[in-house]
């Protein structure tokens, strides 16, 4: 019976051990993210809102500053993959349910190239590529033109939001979680994950109340819709 043996190929080794570190690295730096709490938290601050209706279905415009905190900006600073998530509650002043929908940004920092990609997920998804921090942050603060939800009575609404920053991508998080193996309890790297903040500890920011005869039904003159990415106030 005729037996073969494969020969690895030289160098193939050391790149095991190469990818091997750079996981545990990412692993490490994913902890280190989660586990300690931050020296200094940013606490966005959401403008006046431009409000408006298209075919009775509720439009939004607005500009948050201070998006990222100390924290978020050396995490953007050393490569991590950032995803800033946008959520704005409609609330019927009443019993009926409220509805939730967000905007979501990725940005990405290519620290070889010295740029950055910020990518607007959506219906219509953007994206601008520039080598300036200061204004891909304006572009991930800027929400415009997006649709909330149809109104279709004379209800008082309540509209809230809270912004969401995560210096390491949902997918990469997923992977590290995975390549940790993180699935039995009392794990001693499960305490670290055991303080990471949840979505629900994120506070809302109460940033309108109207009746839907309240609202135009023209859209905004560029003078009345936040600056864009680029330009100056």
């Amino acid at each position: 019976m005729a037996s073969s043996n494969k020969t690895e190929r030289p160098g193939r080794p050391a790149f095991r051990r190469l990818s091997s570190l750079l996981n545990w690295l990412n692993g490490l730096l994913l902890i280190l993210y989660l586990g300690f709490p931050a020296g200094t938290v940013g606490s966005p601050v959401f403008l006046i809102p431009t409000l408006y209706l298209v075919d009775d279905t509720l439009m939004v415009d607005i500009r948050v500053d201070s998006v990222f905190s100390a924290r978020d900006q050396d995490a953007i600073a050393s490569g991590m993959t950032t995803s800033i998530a946008y959520d704005f509650v409609l609330a019927p002043v009443g019993r009926a349910k409220s509805i939730l929908r967000t905007v979501s940004f990725h940005l990405e920092h290519d620290i070889w190239e010295g740029t950055f990609r910020a990518i607007r997920h959506g219906a219509v998804s953007d994206t601008l590529i520039t080598d300036s921090l200061t204004e891909a942050t304006r572009y991930c603060s800027v929400v415009t033109g997006s649709s909330l939800a149809g109104l279709t009575d004379r209800t008082p609404f309540i509209l809230r939001v809270r912004a969401r920053v995560n210096p390491i991508s949902i997918e990469q998080e997923a992977r590290t979680r995975k390549w940790l193996n993180l699935l039995d309890q009392g794990s001693v790297l499960e305490l670290f994950f055991s303080l990471e903040p949840k979505k629900d500890q994120k506070n809302w920011t109460e940033i309108a109340r109207f009746r839907k005869s309240d609202l135009p039904t023209d859209l905004p003159s560029p003078d009345e819709r936040p600056i864009p990415q680029g330009e100056k106030p």
